[in-house]
């Protein structure tokens, strides 16, 4: 999930995101297990779901993931500003805020 911003409030949607599917598939672990559905048919389920969600995420991981993101972009559709998230010095000392360029 790191890879996809470096912004920490993007993470933490998707974290709870990520947090909350993982919490609804416990749910339905334990009613299958209630209704004592077999464990092979379980594990076999369990299995179909990753293959099923790799072929969602290769686009994601494809598309999404760089090895650099400029901080321009990565406040995008954010309601933060460069003051927000950068030092007041590195500000200073930025070519694209310097009052004197």
């Amino acid at each position: 999930m790191g890879a996809l911003t470096n912004n920490s409030r993007k993470l933490a949607n998707f974290a709870g995101f990520y947090k909350g599917i993982q919490s609804a598939g416990a749910a339905i672990t334990w009613r299958l297990d209630d209704l004592g559905v077999p464990y092979m048919n379980m594990f076999a389920s369990n299995w179909g779901l990753l293959a099923g969600s790799l072929l969602v995420a290769l686009p994601v991981i494809l598309l999404k993931v760089e090895d650099t993101v400029s901080l321009e972009k990565d406040l995008q559709f954010t309601d933060e500003t460069l003051e927000d998230v950068v030092p007041t010095a590195q500000l200073k000392g930025s070519v694209h805020l310097d009052e004197n360029a």
